[in-house]
């Protein structure tokens, strides 16, 4: 799979200054906003990839479960395929990123977690309790050792990304290319 083949499955990642609000209608704005030659491919080759389709996933936010219609490109080069996903959403979790940071800002102020599910109804106690033990077992000495603060929680894409090659707790080491719209 490392070899760019095209069953590889690799992630952009667009920062945005807010990760709050997680919508359809803010995903597609994002994603309409950025020029297609503007991408970079995990080969490291720009101005290749086109539309490939997409896939639902679900993110689960104070307003309810929702679906969003993840866009897909591919690389006409080395035909590797990207999710473009918002830095606000978490690579295989359902639960946004902000959620994330609040969790782990509550261990570090001596919570249990579980005052996340305060503002976010959806969570589930054995939601909150998983990405609490990841956190631990698996980002905090990450944070750490570079000195990565926990808020806010947009900017912990771009240094996890390029410390770790990882959104903050991605938990697959899929590929995860960093997209910083310019301004």
């Amino acid at each position: 799979m490392a070899d760019g083949s095209a069953t590889d499955k690799d992630m952009i990642t667009i920062i945005t200054e807010e990760c709050n609000g997680i919508s359809q209608d803010s995903y597609d704005n994002t994603i309409d906003s950025i020029q297609a030659c503007q991408l970079k491919c995990s080969c490291g080759r720009c101005g290749c990839l086109v539309g490939h389709g997409s896939y639902t996933r679900f993110v689960k936010t104070a307003l309810g479960r929702i679906p969003l219609a993840i866009r897909r490109v591919q690389c006409s080069f080395c035909n590797a395929t990207h999710a473009l996903l918002l830095s606000g959403i978490v690579p295989y979790s359902q639960v946004p990123l902000v959620d994330h940071a609040a969790i782990a800002s509550s261990y570090e102020n001596g919570g249990s977690g579980m005052e996340a599910m305060d503002k976010n109804p959806e969570l589930s106690p054995s939601q909150v309790f998983y990405i609490f033990s990841l956190y631990i077992c698996l980002w905090r000495q990450r944070l750490l050792s570079e000195h990565i603060p926990l808020s806010p929680a947009h900017a912990l894409t771009a240094p996890g990304l390029r410390c770790f090659g990882r959104q903050f707790m991605q938990i697959k080491s899929t590929r995860n290319v960093l997209f910083v719209p310019p301004t």
